[in-house]
């Protein structure tokens, strides 16, 4: 070969030489040479960047402290092509593949940054896990949904069959005074079952929109659990099981809601009561707990409750009893968390096992002592009214009313619609107004309440919506429409005149 044509191709050769140094410089992937001694002579920007180096640590390093050593993880052993972790010098690891190509003069190493491809990797198989875990949690409130419906629908119907019997036996036996009365009984008994379960389900609706407001004073928690537990003791004395109370010597003061207090306590004892069986007993006992904080405790001998149902206790009508009969359940106890923690308060149940009885505390914030050692007095009895204008279509509901009314020494008029109500008003101007909001004709009771505020011989009349509308937006309607007070149907007697009593003229 002449001389020329040598110089030609060397000049060819450096050329492609230069063209692949800049290719692998630049190369969106870690190029690295190895020589058959094992040290580094070669290596790419994204391979450095890979490692955690700069070009200059990298050049120091090669000229000035001798050859680079190869890093760990790259042995030709290993395999070809293979995963791998390199660890940069701050500790930081970076998840690799690497591919080798062995040469007659050393090794080239191709090495490609996975830390997006594993990052991505970890996104997908969490996210499958969120969706599986949502999936699960649908599918269980689904069936919970489908257990509650079930059971609630149960829970209604259930009293409405000794209502019915209670009734047939009234119409056939009218003359026999001793039957007539035990069934006076069990339809007031079951009316005042079901309105419990009506009442607590509306409780927990409104407790979940966030929609119930609590009344908040200082009271004397030890009074609030007497008078209820007194309350009960005649209903437990009718089932054969004693009631049992423990209070503390010294009042214990906490800012609550009262009747949502009483509530609690009246819903606690009668969830012993189901499941205390004849000749048990339930103690209820207050104290000063630990960390300034009231701890009531309701304390039963009955059924007790299995370990994998404790958990449970508090959802809605949660019960050990799994039967088609579902005679156990309710919603007394998922109220009674609601309300306790509404009150900034805890409650916890504990049992050792079926047959062992269960234990239910709660546990309310204490106020610090007042000043004052005495409380203020009872307020007094509400005055009875002169006049009560029940407007009412129903005249089941309208006469019931009246008649209770009349029997508490009140003078009442019956209106059966909103336009017959409001001329009755103008002849005579009633001292309280007891008015439907769901009236036939062209005025309902949005509309008299409005008619009777407009006018100046009535604007200052006492207005009393009884109603079944009872949701956040109807009292808010009512309030707007002028009603004083709104109260949801069934309401009891001593309910009704412990209400308007404050709105009563002296």
């Amino acid at each position: 070969m002449s001389l020329l044509a040598q110089q030609l191709r060397l000049s060819a050769m450096e050329a492609e030489v230069s063209r692949f140094q800049r290719f692998a410089k630049d190369a969106p992937i870690g190029i690295l040479f190895i020589s058959k001694d094992a040290t580094v002579q070669f290596a790419n920007d994204e391979y450095l960047r890979i490692v955690g180096r700069t070009r200059e640590e990298f050049e120091a390093e090669r000229f000035r402290l001798g050859p680079v050593r190869p890093p760990e993880w790259l042995h030709p052993e290993v395999g070809a092509r293979h995963e791998s972790e390199c660890v940069r010098g701050d500790g930081t690891r970076v998840p690799i593949l690497v591919g080798l190509s062995i040469q007659e003069d050393g090794v080239a190493a191709f090495v490609i940054d996975l830390t997006s491809e594993k990052s991505a990797e970890r996104a997908r198989q969490e996210s499958e896990a969120r969706y599986r875990a949502i999936a699960e949690q649908l599918a269980e409130a689904d069936r919970r949904k489908d257990e509650f419906f079930g059971i609630l629908s149960h829970e209604l119907r259930n009293p409405l069959a000794p209502i019915r019997n209670a009734l047939l036996l009234l119409a056939r036996a009218p003359d026999d005074p001793a039957r007539a009365a035990r069934a006076r009984e069990v339809i007031d008994r079951q009316i005042g079952h079901l309105s419990r379960l009506v009442d607590d389900l509306l409780d927990l609706t409104r407790i979940t929109r966030g929609s119930i407001q609590l009344v908040r004073k200082r009271l004397d928690l030890a009074r609030v659990v007497r008078d209820t537990v007194e309350d009960h003791r005649a209903g437990f004395d009718a089932i054969g099981v004693a009631l049992i109370l423990q209070l503390p010597p010294a009042p214990l003061h906490v800012e609550g809601d009262e009747t949502r207090l009483a509530q609690v306590v009246g819903n606690l004892l009668a969830n012993s009561a189901k499941f205390t069986p004849r000749g048990g007993a339930v103690t209820v006992r207050l104290e000063e707990g630990p960390a300034r904080a009231a701890l009531l405790e309701v304390r039963d001998t009955g059924e007790g409750i299995e370990p994998d149902v404790l958990p449970r206790i508090f959802e809605p009508f949660s019960q050990a009893d799994r039967s088609l009969a579902r005679s156990r359940g309710g919603l007394g106890l998922s109220l009674v968390k609601r309300l306790v923690e509404l009150h900034g308060g805890t409650v916890s149940a504990t049992s050792a096992g079926r047959g062992a009885g269960t234990e239910v505390a709660v546990r309310l914030p204490l106020l610090d002592p007042p000043l004052a050692a005495a409380e203020a007095a009872a307020p007094s009895a509400p005055p009875r009214v002169a006049h009560v204008l029940v407007v009412e279509d129903n005249a089941d509901a309208a006469e019931t009313l009246r008649d209770a009314l009349e029997l508490e020494g009140m003078e009442v008029t019956l209106a059966s619609d909103g336009e017959a109500g409001l001329a009755a008003a103008r002849k005579r101007a009633p001292d309280l107004v007891i008015c439907d909001i769901g009236l036939p004709g062209d005025l309902d009771g949005y509309g008299v309440a409005r008619a009777m505020r407009a006018d100046p011989g009535l604007r200052r009349v006492p207005l009393v919506a009884l109603t079944g509308y009872v949701g956040p937006e109807d009292r808010a309607r009512a309030r707007e429409a002028g009603f004083d007070l709104h109260l949801g149907k069934p309401t009891r007697l001593a309910d009704l005149l412990g209400a308007i009593g404050p709105l009563l003229p002296a």
